[in-house]
């Protein structure tokens, strides 16, 4: 802790990446206390999304790699140091590291960390932030810190200027960020999104905005596709008043699109969003790009999964033109029985990933 406190108080850029053990450990109100009083900008991942809200003006997403590569301190708390964060090389080769987690990691850190605090992360956020505050002071001006959160600011906001061109993208079969930016508009906030998929789930991380803890389920790092329509159905049966909304891969449905029946029979009205593209895009697209070639990742190009839906019970739709996407949504919401939003999107879209897939 005296590490981790002389590490903080000197910190001018310091940054908190936080995850899904901070989730688990309801360490929501704690982290966000700690950001707001020290002035850390804060960067999520899994299901951590909404333990501080999109809105908020120290939560970042587009400036992540900026974020975590200009820190001077890092904060990790509740995530692990894997592929997500490069093995520890998405931080600054300067930057030192306070790992925060329940309990010791299961195999050493792949880089060196400065300081570990190991507990419930609750007390040991909250005796952190009490201590920097008030046991001697923490020696960068304020003004040196809303700086850093100043430029972070900045690049967040010309990354999001960026992606306006492709949320009103005409293209059809459509592009996956088309999809969320009409789908964006649709969700309350307290809207429960569940991904189940590879490429089109990855770009639902980008651009969907979760602003409580609980509103964003996916696969988790494993990638276990499949568990989509469960996850949907707990938390419809769990909070029927708000909004549930699964976002599907087309090859991803193959795993358990039989849940719609359950759904339908139990009249569950998750509303159901799939990017099909005809392709296992996760892996067609590296395969292609390292070997030149792919094999066994091309699925029947159109499928209509939206037919089965309704032959399941439930409402379904096809999308294959922009100007189609909003009506068929609002229809799906409106339908009270589960629904499909089959939208085709175009298999020439591969997610920008900066990160190894090996």
């Amino acid at each position: 802790m005296d590490a981790a406190l002389a590490l903080l108080r000197r910190a001018r850029r310091p940054a908190i990446m936080a995850g899904t053990d901070l989730y688990w450990g309801h360490g929501e109100e704690a982290l966000r206390a700690l950001a707001e009083e020290l002035r850390i900008p804060v960067f999520l991942n899994g299901l951590a999304r909404g333990c501080v809200a999109a809105d908020h003006e120290l939560f970042f997403s587009r400036a992540r790699s900026s974020g975590l590569r200009g820190a001077d301190v890092a904060l990790l708390i509740g995530v692990p140091m894997d592929f997500r964060l490069g093995f520890g090389a998405a931080l600054g080769a300067e930057t030192q590291i306070v790992a925060i987690d329940r309990t010791p990691p299961p195999r050493p850190y792949p880089r060196t960390v400065a300081a570990a605090l190991f507990g419930d992360m609750t007390d040991v956020m909250d005796v952190l932030r009490e201590a920097a505050v008030g046991g001697g002071g923490a020696s960068p001006s304020s003004a040196a810190r809303d700086g850093w959160i100043s430029s972070l600011r900045e690049i967040e906001d010309e990354l999001r200027s960026q992606e306006l061109g492709l949320l009103e993208d005409e293209r059809a079969p459509l592009h996956p960020m088309r999809v969320y930016g009409e789908l964006g508009a649709l969700l309350e906030r307290d809207a429960i999104c569940v991904g189940d998929g590879g490429d089109f789930v990855s770009y639902a991380g980008r651009m969907i905005e979760s602003f409580a803890p609980g509103c964003w389920l996916d696969p988790g790092p494993f990638g276990c596709l499949g568990s989509g329509p469960g996850y949907a159905l707990a938390a419809k049966l769990a909070h029927p008043e708000r909004q549930v909304v699964l976002l599907l891969g087309d090859g991803a449905f193959g795993f358990s699109a039989m849940e719609f029946d359950t759904l339908a029979r139990h009249g569950v009205a998750v509303v159901g969003v799939m990017g099909n593209n005809g392709i296992w895009g996760l892996e067609k697209h590296p395969m292609e790009l390292i070997y030149g070639y792919s094999v066994a990742v091309d699925l029947r190009p159109e499928t209509r999964y939206d037919v089965l839906v309704e032959a399941l019970g439930g409402h379904g739709e096809l999308v294959r033109r922009p100007a189609q996407l909003r009506p068929a949504l609002e229809r799906a919401f409106a339908a009270g029985t589960p629904a499909l939003v089959n939208v085709l999107t175009d298999p020439a879209v591969a997610y920008p990933r900066r990160s190894s897939l090996a």
